[in-house]
């Protein structure tokens, strides 16, 4: 019996942790270009989350909202960021800082609670947007990029759910403010 419990203890951790979330990126235009986010804007992030009409209306949006900012806020924490969360139109706020645009196009919630009790039945969760940096004191178009995640549910529980690709997403915001 005491030798199953290391087992029985990896496994757990195992199912508890689920599989990474993946991000595919692609920049408009030009998938060479690179966000150049200067250091004197990289202190400071000014988050806009926003999207289309189909993705504002969905049932589940302010949850979706709810961990996105949950994952930006940790992220930009860990890296030593100021976080600013605000509502309406991206723009300009005569501060240093890089202003986040977040456009979603489309997305489908998958919660870790639905993952972890229906498993497959709960289908693939995804994330399809945009984000712009723009410099926060003029409005200089820092650089575009397309974000995409996905899962399958064929997965099971280790899929990867909404909140672990956001978790992705967020990292990859942070690191291009912090050009790494």
């Amino acid at each position: 019996m005491h030798s199953l419990l290391p087992a029985l203890a990896l496994s757990l951790v195992a199912f508890l942790s689920g599989c990474a979330a993946g991000v595919t990126r692609v920049a408009p235009g030009n998938p060479n270009t690179a966000i150049k986010v200067p250091a004197e804007s990289a202190q400071r992030a000014v988050v806009h989350l926003g999207g289309s009409a189909t993705a504002m209306t969905s049932a589940d949006w302010e949850a979706f909202r709810g961990e996105w900012r949950d994952a930006m806020t940790a992220e930009a924490a860990s890296a030593g960021i100021t976080l600013v969360w605000r509502d309406g139109e991206a723009r300009a706020d005569g501060e240093a800082g890089t202003v986040v645009a977040i456009a979603v196009q489309d997305y489908r919630y998958v919660s870790t609670g639905a993952r972890f009790g229906l498993g497959i039945m709960t289908g693939n969760a995804f994330v399809d947007a945009r984000v712009r940096y723009l410099d926060a004191r003029s409005g200089t178009v820092f650089g575009e990029d397309k974000v995409n995640t996905s899962s399958s549910a064929w997965q099971g529980v280790f899929s990867a759910m909404t909140s672990k690709q956001l978790a992705a997403i967020a990292k990859e915001i942070i690191a291009d403010i912090r050009g790494k």
